[in-house]
């Protein structure tokens, strides 16, 4: 029962995150996800009092997909790698979970979602000071100074993946956020690592 449920909650979440990559705006009801999943209201209901919670419980997915794996990184590559892997590894997210960019660029919220938006805006925070925190690190290990200030490292890395996403976003999809980053983070680098 508790694997049918768990099941059924992440294919209310697919199935809004769907809906969420059409081309066409789509309004997102309960009985539109309902059509969509072949279940109930009343039991989308139960799983999810409000729409507000099944965004919330997509951003929870996100984040527990993504530092865990920021965590790793940062003990498996090299300090001067981290920076540009992080970006990478959320635009990958991102590229594979469509749906989720309008999510984390808050283009899915309305103003019901305030709280969300603030979960969204502390999330972005947390990965800026990741990302800082990898540019410091490499100045610790390697004795050299950056550039630039690591603050104003992290903060060029974010606009960058924002305005990747954003994008990715404006195209409807069809411009990969990662192929063009790549690019992006071999000048950077070049600009950065002095």
């Amino acid at each position: 029962m508790a694997e049918s449920k768990v099941s059924r909650k992440i294919q209310i979440m697919q199935t809004l995150a769907e809906m969420l990559e059409e081309k066409t705006p789509v309004k997102i009801t309960t009985a539109e996800l309902a059509r969509r999943t072949n279940i109930t209201e009343a039991a989308i209901y139960r799983h999810f009092p409000s729409k507000r919670k099944i965004y919330e419980e997509m951003v929870i997915f996100f984040e527990s997909n993504i530092f865990p794996r920021i965590e790793t990184m940062k003990q498996n590559q090299s300090s001067d790698e981290i920076p540009g892997l992080i970006v990478t590894l959320i635009l990958t997210f991102l590229e594979t979970n469509k749906g989720f960019a309008k999510i984390i660029n808050k283009q899915a919220l309305s103003a019901a979602e305030a709280k969300i938006d603030d979960k969204i805006s502390l999330i972005l925070e947390k990965l800026n000071v990741e990302i800082k925190q990898s540019f410091q690190a490499y100045e610790r290990d390697t004795k050299k100074k950056l550039a630039i200030n690591s603050a104003s490292c992290s903060d060029l890395l974010m606009t960058c993946m924002e305005g990747q996403i954003q994008s990715f976003l404006r195209s409807n999809f069809k411009n990969s956020p990662v192929t063009s980053w790549q690019e992006h983070w071999e000048l950077i680098k070049k600009t950065i690592f002095v």
